[in-house]
């Protein structure tokens, strides 16, 4: 960090710290007025990904409640709120209870609220159920506050389920959770404000099927922009620092801002929301006067790569409905939907046709979609990412050199990788959906299931010279792949540009597990 530059926070997830050291708070205390005054409801859930400031939203909740105006001075919030009146603050951070069993994360949960009795001042009965535990906390701790209410803060709720996901355990711990979690409902009378965050939102059905009272503000727009950046905001509150990235790139601060933009932009939360930067990811490139891959840090989650390697998804083809983007159920994972609350799609259109609500999911910016394709593809291989990126390098390199035949090889020896008992289980759009990530990987210009008038285009490829249209066919022939392009005059939609077209039909076959038949048509 420059000195004199506005310091950009990174690591500093409580509101306290980040304030009495000087760190730049984006001031979002406007848009949490709007949840805490009591006049839409006094029990909300949001959830968001990863790395977008929850903790430091429940942290300034925590500092609000308490009283701490100090804190507050300068904010939008602070001429606005009665600070003659104080609440005493239950916060219950989730973030470390991954537990391998059941037993161990109720030992850790039941130390945990001892530890938040001991710091409130009040006692409960060790000996007790987990939820009567919870339970009699609640109700001390509201005793002894001047109205007989106090603050419940839960951050990263989820975090005991994530390891479980998909998994037999799963159960086990949703079940255990359950009854825990529903406290907050009938216990509601002793709670002023109830503020719950986590990445996944699982069905009403589930976890929170106690909890049925909770408002659920994740696709909200009144909370929209509450976690993240919008562009007014980092201009605002990061002059200094545009200017020196621009200055390290070369360029002014107008264009520093457009490549962030790029990199780190886009996310948004509901269909009329603006688009949001990553805060953290800003503040790394801030912080080391470099755009980065910062995302990649923290790779795939592991339940994710397990659900990958048995199911590839197609990328290309994202339109879902309100089921598929609102929540789902820890034994049964919906991977578009865990997608989209992890933070690697985000909303880029809306539909209202009648009664259905459909939305077209893409990936927000170039940090993600580069992060997600490259640790994709090498899900799919079994290989370390730089090897499936020097294939798909060979890959893109035999198209902007008008080899084809080339193109083909270099995927066939791609795909010859693939480990027997995932090539076992695949159909045509499962290898589609592998080579649209590898072609996506090196940023060549891909569609999947393109529409025409007659139909869908398995995959078109363009390049500045040239366009390419490739139909697959599993244990056919890849002249029936040639001749469906042809009887269905996909090449029309290339018409226009004046490119030289080339079809390209590859056949997959079960038995070898690999490309079985290629058919070229040149200037087609």
């Amino acid at each position: 960090m420059i000195f004199g530059m506005e310091k950009a926070a990174t690591d500093i997830y409580t509101f306290e710290n980040l304030r009495k050291r000087g760190y730049t708070y984006v001031d979002k205390t406007a848009i949490l007025k709007e949840l805490v005054d009591d006049s839409r409801g006094a029990q909300f859930f949001i959830a968001r990904p990863r790395r977008f400031g929850k903790s430091l939203a429940v942290s300034t909740l925590k500092c609000l409640f308490e009283g701490k105006r100090e804190l507050f001075n300068g904010l939008a919030i602070e001429p606005e709120w009665n600070w003659s009146k104080k609440w005493p603050v239950i916060h219950l951070d989730m973030g470390t209870m991954q537990y391998d069993t059941v037993g161990e994360l109720a030992a850790a949960l039941t130390s945990y609220l001892q530890g938040e009795a001991g710091r409130l001042g009040v006692s409960i009965d060790s000996t007790a159920t987990l939820p009567e535990m919870f339970r009699r906390l609640i109700i001390a701790t509201a005793e002894t506050s001047g109205d007989g209410q106090c603050v419940v803060l839960v951050d990263e709720y989820d975090k005991p389920l994530l390891k479980t996901l998909n998994t037999p355990a799963a159960a086990a711990f949703k079940d255990f959770l359950k009854p825990f979690y529903g406290v907050m409902k009938y216990e509601e009378r002793y709670q002023r404000f109830t503020f719950i965050t986590g990445v996944s939102k699982f069905s009403k059905v589930s976890i929170f099927s106690d909890l049925n009272n909770l408002k659920d503000y994740t696709l909200n727009a009144v909370v929209a922009t509450l976690f993240g950046y919008t562009h007014e905001e980092v201009r605002k509150n990061f002059p200094q620092s545009l200017a020196a990235l621009g200055a390290k790139l070369g360029k002014d601060a107008e264009g520093a801002f457009a490549d962030i933009v790029k990199w780190y932009d886009g996310y948004r939360f509901h269909q009329d929301a603006e688009p949001v930067v990553n805060p953290v990811s800003l503040g790394m490139t801030f912080d080391v006067m470099e755009l980065g891959n910062w995302w990649s840090k923290t790779a795939i989650p592991t339940f994710l790569i397990d659900f990958f390697r048995k199911k590839p998804v197609d990328m290309s083809n994202l339109t879902v409905d309100d089921n598929d983007l609102d929540a789902y159920e820890p034994e049964r994972i919906k991977p578009v939907t865990l997608l989209f609350q992890t933070g690697y799609l985000t909303i880029k259109s809306f539909r209202q046709m009648e009664a259905i609500r459909l939305y077209t999911l893409g990936f927000p910016n170039l940090e993600v979609e580069n992060s997600f394709l490259k640790d994709l593809s090498a899900v799919y291989v079994g290989r370390e990412t730089s090897d499936t990126v020097n294939i798909a390098a060979k890959v893109v390199n035999a198209l902007l050199v008008r080899d084809p035949e080339a193109f083909v090889e270099a995927f066939r020896q791609f795909f010859s990788a693939i480990p027997y008992d995932l090539t076992d289980k695949q159909n045509e759009q499962s290898w589609q959906a592998i080579m649209y990530v590898v072609l996506r990987v090196i940023g060549i210009n891909v569609g999947g299931e393109v529409r025409t008038h007659k139909g869908r285009i398995d995959l078109t490829v363009e390049t500045a010279t040239d366009a390419y249209i490739i139909e697959v066919k599993r244990d056919s022939t890849a002249k029936k792949a040639i001749e469906q392009i042809q009887d269905k005059s996909y090449t029309d939609r290339f018409r226009p540009s004046g490119k030289p077209i080339t079809l390209i039909g590859i056949a997959f076959s079960t038995k070898r597990r690999t490309v079985s038949g290629v058919k070229i048509v040149r200037n087609a």
